[in-house]
């Protein structure tokens, strides 16, 4: 999948996070938004970044099913401690693993 295509899937999921997170947006003040959507932003490419998709076979272990269970697990506990930014960072990882999932090459185990 392209590098738009997943910064696009991020920003979707973030601002939904976001407001689903704070409806009535009295918590979130505008610092804490930028970092956190630039936390998402790079959640999202970190993936491409330690694995380039120089090749088909570009999806090792930090495009596995594995990790995306351990981020997915890290992004609930870090929301549930509302931790804002954090939990960005994984939830932006976790889009580019669940995108990826989708594609006909899928995620290894």
């Amino acid at each position: 999948m392209k590098r738009d295509a997943h910064l696009a899937i991020c920003a979707i999921a973030f601002f939904a996070y976001t407001y689903l997170r704070d409806p009535s947006h009295s918590e979130i003040t505008g610092y804490a938004f930028i970092y956190a959507f630039i936390a998402a932003i790079s959640g999202s490419i970190i993936p491409d970044i330690l694995e380039p998709p120089t090749n088909w076979t570009h999806r090792g272990l930090f495009h596995s099913k594995r990790i995306l269970k351990i981020t997915g697990t890290v992004f609930l506990l870090t929301a549930l401690m509302k931790l804002y930014i954090v939990s960005s960072f994984f939830l932006g990882y976790a889009s580019h693993l669940l995108a990826d999932a989708t594609t006909k090459a899928g995620l290894p185990d």
